[in-house]
């Protein structure tokens, strides 16, 4: 997690959307305006990796200690649990963000834990929530464990034995994790080396990438001497940055980070999407600088390494994503209060993240619980933010396959397209970005049903409290469209999933 000075947000100058071709408007003599979308079955975009739908927690305000674990009963609170349950994260990053940067993993494991000081964050830490817990709570939400290691005030011996910890059988570490009451490895495969590690501001001396280099070259050593088959998440930053470690690190890594976040202008809440526009650019900026500078397959790697090189091409990861709005409450103002244009926004990431799938191998929405959080709680309740909707809905219903499509005639339409792994459904991902409603004409060769889950709120500013939190102003429709649909009219404001038995 970056501090707010410093935070990688996306731009606001641009008005261009990403998404939609607009050669010239789909005339419409009555009713609303027309639009018209094709999917081009034909050409494939890649695989969406089941990894894009990750989770972060972070020690960092209430994230942890009255977000996902209540302090008195020291337990995970089973409110937030059944939430998080339901979102579906395949993916949860622990335990940070910049707070890795002073987190040293031996203060979390077995009885005697000390309290340390959040050097970075502020407050105290008692660490009664570590790496076990962790491990069961990632287990709890069905999601695998992904963590970072400490490049700063830690060493590479420390990061292999926390490797050993998790993922070895007989030696030293691994009869601790068995003592402490896991007999079996966690089998932890994703490994970040460090975070953020160019942020001057940050504890640490890795800010030249060449420290950066010589130090990760000593980490993945030990750590892939520990377990080989772990993959590597090395520290992106801007293109210099990127440009020397990818060429130094690539027989190595597996992915290189991304951290993208975006936000809106004060009064301007379109704004939030020419934001969101700027990301899919640097998304694609990164993956044709990975594709320039790294060959798919590496050749003529040394044995006396003692491990392999990386098995597939560098893909990026996303590992911290989201809207940072200035103004939250809490820790360094991250208590964010999220309304439906936020969650307008989330659906415009999520289509994104399709149309960009060849390039993306995880994603990791920063965060889980009450920092710029889908959950939010107070010491009684907890209730799901506008954001938690689309994130939930993509999760269950989007395809693992993403196709082509092109829309025309409506700037407002944000879509993305995808199929199931037996090819058999046509999944379409509308995002209406205004107020007005728009006639989407489907061009396809779909002759039966269509299914539309519609997702709408009374308003742009609606949201969901904490101060009536049995109150959702998300609402969420289904309905069979008959036999031979060709159009669909898009509510203003609105995100709807069409699906449909391809013939």
């Amino acid at each position: 997690m970056a501090q707010q000075s410093r935070r990688q947000f996306i731009g606001l100058g641009t008005s261009t959307l990403a998404g939609a071709l607009v050669p010239g408007p789909v005339k419409s003599l009555f009713g609303p305006p027309a639009a018209a979308c094709t999917v081009h079955l034909d050409q494939p975009l890649g695989d969406i990796a089941p990894t894009i739908y990750g989770q972060f927690i972070e020690h960092l305000g209430r994230a942890i200690y009255g977000g996902i674990y209540d302090e008195p009963s020291r337990t995970f609170r089973p409110d937030v649990l059944a939430k998080v349950q339901a979102l579906r994260p395949t993916l949860l990053r622990y335990p940070g963000g910049t707070v890795t940067k002073i987190y040293h993993w031996k203060d979390g494991v077995g009885a005697n834990r000390p309290v340390r000081k959040n050097l970075i964050w502020g407050g105290n830490d008692n660490n009664h929530v570590g790496t076990d817990e962790f491990m069961r709570y990632a287990e709890l939400a069905g999601a695998a464990p992904f963590l970072t290691v400490n490049m700063s005030t830690g060493t590479a011996e420390e990061a292999a034995d926390w490797v050993e910890y998790c993922n070895g059988t007989d030696t030293y570490y691994a009869t601790q994790r068995q003592a402490n009451g896991h007999a079996q490895p966690y089998q932890v495969k994703y490994w970040g080396l460090g975070n953020e590690e160019a942020a001057q501001e940050d504890a640490g001396t890795l800010q030249d990438p060449r420290d950066y280099i010589k130090k990760a070259w000593y980490y993945a050593k030990l750590m892939k001497l520990q377990d080989p088959t772990i993959q590597l998440i090395i520290a992106g930053d801007k293109e210099d940055w990127n440009q020397q470690v990818l060429q130094a690190l690539h027989p190595i890594c597996d992915y290189l980070s991304l951290h993208l976040y975006a936000s809106s202008k004060p009064g301007e809440p379109a704004s939030l999407f020419a934001s969101i526009a700027e990301m899919e650019a640097s998304i694609k900026r990164t993956a044709a600088q990975i594709k320039a500078l790294t060959p798919a397959k590496v050749e003529n790697f040394s044995k006396w390494y003692r491990f392999p090189s990386r098995q597939q091409p560098i893909r990026i990861a996303i590992d911290e994503w989201g809207i940072w709005e200035n103004g939250g409450k809490g820790a360094y103002g991250l208590e964010v209060d999220y309304t439906w244009n936020h969650a307008l926004g989330v659906a415009c990431f999520l289509n994104i993240f399709q149309r960009n799938a060849a390039a993306i191998g995880l994603a990791t929405w920063a965060q889980t619980v009450n920092v710029l959080a889908p959950i939010m709680t107070n010491e009684t309740t907890s209730i799901c933010q506008t954001i938690y909707y689309p994130l939930e809905l993509y999760r269950r219903l989007c395809g693992t396959r993403s196709v082509a499509v092109t829309t025309t005639g409506a700037d407002a339409l944000d879509v993305a397209a995808s199929t199931s792994a037996d090819g058999k459904t046509l999944t379409l991902a509308i995002v209406n970005r205004e107020s007005q409603a728009v006639a989407l004409r489907l061009n396809t060769k779909i002759a039966g049903r269509w299914t539309a889950h519609e997702l709408t709120a009374p308003s742009l500013a609606a949201m969901n409290t904490l101060q009536a939190p049995t109150t959702n102003v998300v609402r969420y429709q289904q309905r069979t469209l008959p036999a031979g649909t060709t159009s669909y009219p898009c509510a203003g404001h609105s995100i709807t999933l069409l699906q449909a038995q391809l013939p």
